[in-house]
């Protein structure tokens, strides 16, 4: 008896060890970067404010409790802001329309699509060299996402990482914290 309590209890530790992370991001616990500042509220002016052009205004009404979203360029990359009421609003609901457009999987052109607005930005025409126009294949422009206070910020790259780096660039210009 007393071995199978030694078990367990190593086991158990084991398992409570290996759930402490370091907080990098990854598929068992993303959210511990990707969201982030939850009383932070910020506006397009934050953004502006470091001299990013957020020149492209959306029209929100079909995207579900969205303040205002944006198209921005900082730095040379393309960024979509979307703001919330608050972080809790961020999350609940823009959580599954953000990540229908990012990632591998996004759901960039065609029917599918959840928000038509601005869909032609959320996507890059990839093609070999010497290929014409008509061999177009289409990716998203914004690998990843970060939910930062009442913001979601959608930023350009080719992989999750490159993608979360770019947030954390435009965050770090705008003086918000993205270590925890």
């Amino acid at each position: 008896m007393k071995k199978v309590l030694f078990i367990f209890l190593s086991v158990s530790v084991f398992f409570v060890v290996l759930g402490c992370g370091n907080g990098d991001v990854n598929e068992n616990n993303e959210s511990d970067t990707k969201i982030i500042e939850p009383d932070r509220v910020l506006t397009v002016d934050d953004v502006r404010s470091i001299g990013a052009k957020a020149n492209k205004e959306y029209d929100v009404t079909d995207l579900p409790g969205a303040l205002s979203a944006w198209r921005a360029i900082f730095d040379k990359k393309d960024f979509e802001l979307r703001f919330y009421e608050d972080q809790t609003s961020a999350i609940n609901l823009g959580t599954e329309w953000v990540e229908s457009v990012t990632g591998e999987d996004a759901v960039i052109k065609g029917n599918g699509v959840m928000w038509d607005e601005g869909k032609k930005d959320r996507r890059r025409c990839s093609r070999g060299a010497e290929t014409p126009h008509s061999g177009c294949s289409y990716s998203a422009r914004y690998f990843d996402y970060m939910i930062v206070g009442n913001m979601i910020l959608m930023c350009e790259g080719y992989t999750s990482d490159e993608s979360i780096e770019n947030c954390k660039q435009l965050l770090d210009a705008i003086g918000v914290s993205h270590t925890h």
